[in-house]
């Protein structure tokens, strides 16, 4: 049974973070009792080349033979196989790291939450951006292949090489719509990927707005401005979705 991790976390990609914590945790104590038999088992066979090599040579050449076998077995013992939390959670602080200067030289005129929990849910919201433009979801997606096609097919159904992504779309729309209940305002949906190459402008597949991560500051200030977002109302609504809208970690 995966163990809770006691250190905790806030901010963007938090709690993607702390379940790839708790998978590694778990991996980690698999290793440990694998290096328990697999270790000795290995170095016997080493020792006596160990032994066999000082022989022919001098104590010092068996001893690096010694110590590179067992180099070489631990890292086999522990190499990780990393997992998509992890990656989601890098993801994640890049993006944290994209919307910072909206916040740093905006003057009030933008508020950003990441990684806030839905209420009555155990679905998560990324990143939510209020601006002049009213209120965003931004969903990371860290997609890592360069050479797979990010694309719109004649359904309007969104792919990224030859894997399906409309069920994601429409998690992004549900996720939009239940920060927009809170914050009583429709919001925007918006993907931003990772990686994985957008064609210039991005792309929409069902009301959500897909495009590259490097492009979302930019994007977000290219919106039209909503009548009535001052930096009153944005200071409102951040205010309210802080207390609404709890850490996910």
């Amino acid at each position: 049974m995966p163990r809770t991790p006691s250190k905790r976390r806030s901010g963007a990609g938090a709690s993607a973070q702390a379940m790839a914590d708790v998978i590694r945790g778990d991996e980690r104590r698999k290793q440990n009792r694998t290096a328990a038999w697999a270790l000795p088992a290995s170095l016997v066979p080493s020792a006596a080349a160990a032994y066999m090599t000082a022989a022919a040579t001098n104590r010092y050449v068996g001893a690096a033979v010694l110590v590179i076998a067992t180099v070489l077995a631990l890292r086999r013992i522990y190499r990780s196989k990393g997992s998509s939390w992890a990656t989601g959670a890098a993801g994640e602080r890049r993006t944290r790291r994209i919307l910072a200067p909206l916040v740093w030289c905006g003057l009030g005129r933008w508020a950003v939450l990441h990684d806030r929990q839905i209420p009555r849910s155990r679905a998560n919201l990324d990143h939510l951006v209020i601006g002049r433009c009213g209120p965003a979801y931004v969903d990371t997606k860290t997609w890592q292949s360069k050479t797979s096609k990010v694309r719109i097919d004649a359904r309007g159904s969104l792919w990224y090489g030859r894997y399906p992504q409309q069920r994601a779309v429409e998690t992004v729309l549900w996720e939009a719509q239940r920060a927009a209940e809170t914050l009583g305002h429709p919001v925007r949906a918006i993907i931003a990927v990772h990686h994985a190459a957008i064609p210039p402008g991005g792309l929409v597949s069902a009301g959500v707005t897909i495009i590259q991560a490097t492009e979302l500051r930019r994007h977000m200030r290219s919106l039209p401005k909503e009548p009535g977002w001052n930096r009153a109302r944005i200071r409102q609504a951040a205010l309210l979705a802080d207390q609404q809208l709890r850490p996910a970690a």
